[in-house]
């Protein structure tokens, strides 16, 4: 964004960034603390709309002249800016909404499969051998994980932290599915950065170290448990259902916007990313079933099943998802980001085909809005290119 300032003034316009802090992401509390009870009256997508409107009044009411106003966000910020346009485009001129995934969805399976795409794309360093080793090493462990033996294999092997009380963590089955559900290794999709230097640090890095960081006698969980090993620089690994649930029952879960992002899912838009029996996640098949995200709603914020699958429904209508009106609303995306399955884009039969005043482009080998980072030299022909797209929109709609 500052780029894409940057260039606007040095085209000859002038040009003010403003950058507006969503209540309850840091120190903008409407009521003084994080609560549930203020949550319900006072966190919501709406009332961030709000806020961005008020501010725009503000502002305008000191200039001597009407300013043209385009919001810019990635992600969640990305749904605010489309949505600002949208519901106040009196106030707002126009739109840049990067990666952002407008169309709520209870049950987002498409993430974790969208995962396997990528860890099997040449072009982030994937392949297919890569991405058979993170299937059929998962498979292996949620066959292990059906007896107590095979619980025990796997707590040694991949150092679970002990819990008092229990003999072995992975006996619990919301444990388990904590252990297994997501993978037990990460695989930084949405984060890929080509570029990066450290160690196991992108989706190439990490399918190079799976595939030829061992010897040639290392089955597919073994490297795994490798890869594993190294990601968590030896420590257990945290695998404690009860405690994840009384942590984000208590303000201790506000930093970073952990409590308040849950309950935005619970209270608006879902984006459970599952791993279901029939998926083509690439993590432990049924190990994160839909059911355990929404008893996080229910213990954590007493919203029930049938009221998050409700809330989810009432988003899109309220919004559009798919089918946003409005003008002068970009949409970016990257290929290589999950979260563009529920984004606007221009290959998604599901979505009303891109036009003039509701434009889509993809950016190539891109993971989530990464365009929108601070710009280096090692940046990708394909992200400096998408840079350029947003900066000639932007400055026609001008």
């Amino acid at each position: 964004m500052i780029e894409l300032a940057s260039n606007l003034f040095s085209s000859g316009k002038d040009v003010m960034l403003y950058a507006i802090e969503h209540r309850y992401y840091g120190l903008s509390l409407p009521r003084g603390d994080m609560t549930s009870d203020n949550y319900n009256d006072y966190l919501s997508s709406n009332n961030a709309i709000l806020d961005v409107s008020t501010f725009v009044e503000l502002l305008n009411s000191e200039f001597t002249t009407k300013p043209k106003w385009v919001t810019f966000g990635g992600s969640y910020p990305g749904m605010i800016s489309a949505w600002s346009r949208l519901l106040f485009p009196e106030l707002i001129w126009a739109s840049v909404s990067n990666s952002s995934p407008v169309q709520a969805k209870l049950n987002m399976n498409e993430y974790n499969e969208y995962v396997g795409k990528v860890l099997a794309d040449i072009a982030v360093g994937g392949s297919q051998e890569c991405l058979n080793a993170v299937v059929e090493g998962h498979s292996k462990i949620g066959e292990l994980l059906a007896t107590a033996e095979g619980q025990d294999e796997l707590q040694k092997s991949f150092n679970v932290c002990p819990i008092d009380g229990l003999d072995n963590p992975l006996s619990v089955e919301r444990n388990a599915q904590l252990f297994a559900g997501d993978g037990v290794i990460y695989v930084p999709a949405q984060e890929n950065d080509p570029s990066c230097t450290s160690e196991l640090c992108n989706v190439g890095k990490i399918c190079d170290s799976l595939l030829n960081g061992g010897d040639s006698s290392e089955t597919s969980m073994d490297k795994l448990v490798r890869v594993a090993g190294l990601q968590n620089s030896g420590d257990c690994v945290t695998t404690d259902w009860g405690s994840q649930i009384s942590m984000l029952q208590t303000l201790a879960a506000t930093a970073g916007g952990t409590r308040s992002w849950l309950y935005q899912t619970c209270n608006e838009f879902g984006f459970y990313q599952t791993c279901e029996s029939e998926s083509s996640c690439p993590y432990a098949k049924g190990f994160h079933p839909l059911n355990q995200d929404l008893e996080m709603c229910q213990r954590v914020f007493n919203i029930d099943a049938d009221t998050v699958s409700s809330n989810v429904e009432s988003s899109n209508e309220f919004y559009g998802g798919w089918e946003i009106k409005g003008s002068r609303i970009l949409f970016v995306n990257g290929n290589v980001d999950p979260w563009s399955t529920l984004a606007i884009t221009d290959n998604n039969p599901e979505v009303p085909e891109p036009t003039e005043c509701l434009p889509a482009f993809w950016v190539d080998k891109a993971s989530h809005h990464f365009w929108t980072h601070e710009v280096l030299e090692t940046d990708e022909d394909e992200v400096n290119e998408g840079r350029e797209r947003v900066w000639k929109q932007v400055t026609q709609w001008l």
